[in-house]
């Protein structure tokens, strides 16, 4: 894992602790109305993933679990992620790899 001073700066920090359906990062979190970056929009995000293996999208698109064809890209437990451009970081979906697996991403958002 690589983080640069131009992604930003840290300025935020999130724990998705239920994904057994898809969910996207917090809009008060990537576009924050209080504190240090109001008005700004997060332009990349670290993700890590502790517990179990996820899926995960860029463009919009719901990730599934379906096995054998689920949709996204999976990201194992234990593995890390940088997600680079508002558009891309406003459009992440995650969910877990295998129904019912319990996964939790910690996530870190750049200004």
């Amino acid at each position: 894992m690589f983080v640069f001073e131009t992604m930003g700066a840290a300025g935020g920090f999130e724990t998705i602790a239920d994904t057994s359906t898809a969910i996207g990062f917090t809009a008060a979190k990537i576009a924050p109305t209080t504190g240090n970056h109001v008005g700004k929009k997060a332009k990349a995000a670290l993700i890590s993933v502790e517990t179990a293996d996820v899926r995960f999208t860029l463009d919009g698109t719901t990730p599934t679990i379906t096995a054998g064809t689920g949709a996204g890209h999976l990201l194992p437990s234990g593995g890390e992620y940088e997600i680079k451009g508002t558009a891309n970081v406003a459009n992440f979906k995650v969910i877990n790899a295998v129904d019912a697996s319990g996964a939790v991403v910690k996530c870190t958002y750049f200004f």
